[in-house]
């Protein structure tokens, strides 16, 4: 396949695969000076305890393991239908596992044999060394990602496995996943391997294990194998605390991991000091739900891949927290109700969310429709986003609180509860459109079309690494069938262009001037995780009457150039979306609007260039037209192109770019309509 026209000022010659890289997301010098001392001063005391207590980790180690593992009933408080337990699906991958096969979203099942290799990169063939694990390189600018090992032993095919032999009884379940659990802990000692390098990863596989024996149980834990398995769960908890990735500048899903596998260990540990640091963990995850969550229940690090990511880890947190009659704050629960309906409004009728910013398909724990998903053998139609089996678990939770209450069962707040569950997860009164102010996304829907409309604010408030240049973008469906996409990531540290080309402004559906990004970012190897702040989007304007929805938005990222770039969206009856875009300010300048289609659409152009351009877009059974109009003669071609629906897949697909060149101000009408309807000609 070929390259994408996706065009950045990628120098080559700044990548050396010798260059070390130990932070997986650096912080950069423009945020640090955005910081008041009082701020950095924190900061740096912080990292010097941190210092002092990985210092301190050798001997913590060598003492002996002074908890014991108890049983939550976990897996109680909503049905198998919901906890993921469909048994084709479930079994099939369990299956897999127990052939040495480990399936994943973007490739077949790697073959790697049973126990696998832990340190492999199955992608690349590279591994990593045994040594001492703060001497790694986790990003070698190779062609090896890290996160192909990291995948592998998060061992979250250790509750699928449960999962199977609860649903099924056979025991070769149960034993294969005792086998793998034995095998990772004699090959991965604490501080040696890649697998120890960051907290995260210790936090998400330890919790894999949790889960694990929560579904397993009643199973003897004071067997070699459970002593065992005890002892690695004890050191995965001062591990993680020791390594913990909190920050007082900046910190995002990284924490956040570290916190809830901290909070979920000391919940399903027993044994001194456990208590107290449950009831410490408790207070600091609904505390980050404040910090990492706005209001409208959008994660801050713009990002819906990362979304659903923090929206697992908080479901996961909040089901602890309730096994145990944990009190819980107001705000915490009720902007878990608001994630889950955020999801549910960008969702399409398969129960998929686009891939909106970063993904890198990250879970807490594997549902339903992610091992659907790994077992599609089309790769061109998976799709890495499915979250219907969240959302039924998000609803199973929120009416299980009232089922509770009415049998009198105990929890920390009944009032609290009863309120969550009458409010429920649906968006309240049907409504055409819908706005997350905070999280800069608007929804609008009319007859066969939907848009998704984007003004997200920059990650981490202007600090985070997973923010794309997709300000002003929108997404488009037709008759629920995706028209106009977000192309997805590709990847992160394989491939330095292929993670440029996908995060750029030449990767969405906007415009882009001059060649310039909306927010500049480094094409060296330190820059693959950090971006400018540069584009400040407008919240964004929706107003509905006679029949008509119009959304509306600005961005000054292109100021440096003296242009300020406003669109409108106008969607009205009869399945026609209006696009206005305003490009004022001055000087000469040229533009390119891009839209990608779905890999499934196919695209003639009828008018190439002129004032008014035009094409025809098919997929065989629906059809639409798309048309362009400016004051000054435009440009329209389209190119293949590629898109990713999962972490590390890429497929052929099509992008339509319109170009032209102004001076000081130019305004391009897009005129998309769809034949067929009452009162729409083609």
């Amino acid at each position: 396949m070929g390259n994408p026209p996706l065009p950045c000022s990628l120098d080559e010659g700044t990548i050396s695969p010798q260059m070390p890289a130990r932070a997986y997301a650096p912080m950069n010098l423009p945020v640090l000076r955005r910081e008041s001392p009082v701020t950095l001063a924190q900061e740096a005391l912080w990292r010097a305890r941190k210092r002092w207590q990985q210092a301190r980790l050798p001997n913590r180690l060598r003492v002996a393991c002074p908890v014991r593992y108890r049983s939550l009933g976990y897996y109680q408080l909503y049905s198998e239908e919901v906890a993921g337990i469909r048994h084709r699906a479930t079994c099939h991958y369990a299956d897999a596992i127990c052939r040495g096969e480990f399936p994943t979203f973007a490739n077949d099942p790697a073959v790697l044999g049973f126990p696998p290799p832990w340190n492999l990169d199955f992608v690349s063939g590279s591994d990593w060394p045994k040594i001492r694990s703060e001497r790694i390189s986790i990003i070698r600018h190779d062609g090896s990602d890290v996160k192909t090992p990291w995948d592998l032993s998060r061992l979250q095919f250790l509750p699928v496995l449960g999962k199977a032999w609860k649903a099924t009884g056979d025991d070769r379940y149960r034993c294969a996943a005792k086998e793998l659990t034995e095998h990772w802990i004699e090959n991965n000692p604490v501080g040696y391997g890649v697998n120890w390098v960051i907290a995260m990863e210790a936090a998400l596989r330890a919790i894999s294990i949790c889960l694990l024996l929560d579904l397993i149980s009643p199973q003897p834990m004071a067997d070699a194998w459970g002593r065992k398995l005890t002892t690695s769960l004890w050191e995965h908890l001062v591990f993680i605390e020791a390594h913990n990735e909190f920050s007082y500048i900046a910190r995002g899903n990284h924490y956040l991991s570290n916190i809830v596998g901290l909070f979920c260990l000391a919940s399903f540990l027993q044994g001194p000091g456990m208590a107290k640091r449950r009831r410490k963990y408790c207070s600091l995850i609904q505390r980050e739900m404040l910090v990492q969550v706005y209001k409208d229940g959008g994660n801050y690090e713009a990002s819906l891949g990362y979304h659903l990511l923090t929206l697992q880890m908080f479901t996961t947190a909040f089901i602890v927290m309730r096994r145990q009659h944990m009190p819980m704050r107001r705000e915490f629960w009720d902007r878990l109700r608001r994630m889950y309906q955020l999801l549910a409004g960008v969702s399409d009728h398969n129960g998929r969310i686009p891939h909106i910013g970063d993904c890198d398909d990250g879970r807490v724990e594997l549902l339903s429709d992610d091992l659907e998903q790994m077992l599609v053998i089309n790769h061109e139609k998976r799709h890495s986003l499915g979250i219907s089996s969240q959302l039924a678990i998000g609803e199973a939770l929120f009416d299980e609180s009232d089922k509770q209450n009415r049998r009198g069962g105990h929890c920390a707040d009944q009032r609290i509860f009863q309120k969550m569950s009458q409010a429920g997860l649906a968006t309240g009164p049907a409504s055409r459109h819908t706005l997350y102010g905070e999280s800069g996304i608007a929804i609008a829907s009319h007859d066969v079309l939907k848009v998704i409309f984007l003004a997200m604010p920059n990650a981490i408030r202007g600090k985070g690494s997973h923010t794309h240049n997709d300000k002003l973008s929108l997404l488009v469906s037709l008759s629920g069938k995706p028209l106009f996409i977000d192309p997805g990531t590709g990847c992160y540290t394989r491939d330095i262009r292929i993670r440029n080309q996908f995060r750029s402004t030449a990767a969405h559906n906007s415009i882009q001037l001059d060649g310039e990004e909306q927010n500049r970012f480094s094409t060296s190897p330190a820059g693959v995780f950090t971006i400018n702040n540069d584009a400040k989007p407008t919240p964004i304007d929706i107003v509905e009457a006679d029949g008509l929805i119009k959304m509306s938005a600005s961005h000054d990222g292109y100021r440096r150039l003296g242009i300020l770039h406003k669109r409108t969206v106008e969607l009205g009856a009869f399945a026609v979306l209006k696009i206005k875009d305003m490009l004022s300010g001055a000087g000469h300048h040229n533009f390119e609007m891009r839209f990608y289609l779905h890999q499934s659409w196919h695209i003639e152009v009828t008018r190439n260039a002129g004032k008014e351009v035009s094409c025809h877009i098919s997929d065989g059974r629906s059809e639409c037209k798309l048309a362009c109009g400016a004051q000054h003669d435009v440009v329209m071609s389209s190119h293949p192109t590629r898109s990713s629906s999962a972490y590390g897949l890429l497929t052929e697909s099509t992008v339509i770019i319109v170009s032209g060149t102004f001076q000081d101000t130019i305004e391009i009408d897009t005129l998309l309509v769809v034949p067929g309807l009452k009162g729409v000609q083609a």
